[in-house]
């Protein structure tokens, strides 16, 4: 069942008061959050990825403290670029057996880890074809197979 703007907006706000200097949102920028949601993700999340989502957060020991908030909260659901949630990349492959297991679940930090695991879930840009380094492909300055191309 998708979430609502009540649903994110109590998320975000609880967390912010459990979490020590953090700062509640005001109602205006919670609704803010809600409709810079890509309508995707207010559709695919349930008040169980969120709830996950707020235990990790809550627990993780080394949690962003430079992130908003929500876009921190969204990083455990969805794959990552660059340490952010890409919501064109979709959620987590391994999100549902993350929910089911109890305590804190650590993100992995590298793509070696993930081969360590035996979880190769292509989190990279460099295996996703709309990611960044196929989008810096085009700039022949920076690609050396291209360099002197078009000049």
């Amino acid at each position: 069942m998708a979430i609502t703007a009540k649903d994110f907006a109590g998320a975000v706000g609880a967390i912010s008061e459990l979490l020590p200097y953090a700062k509640r949102p005001s109602v205006d920028a919670q609704l803010l959050l809600w409709t810079t949601l890509p309508f995707q993700v207010q559709q695919e999340l349930s008040s169980h990825h969120l709830a996950y989502a707020s235990a990790q957060l809550l627990l993780d020991p080394a949690r962003p403290q430079e992130l908003a908030i929500p876009v921190a909260l969204l990083r455990y659901l969805y794959r990552l670029e660059n340490g952010l949630p890409n919501f064109n990349w979709g959620l987590r492959l391994d999100l549902e057996q993350r929910m089911a297991r109890s305590g804190f679940q650590p993100l992995p930090t590298s793509q070696l880890e993930l081969d360590d695991q035996g979880r190769l879930l292509h989190d990279g840009a460099r295996h996703e074809p709309g990611g960044v380094l196929s989008q810096l492909a085009a700039l022949p300055d920076l690609n050396p197979d291209r360099r002197g191309q078009g000049r």
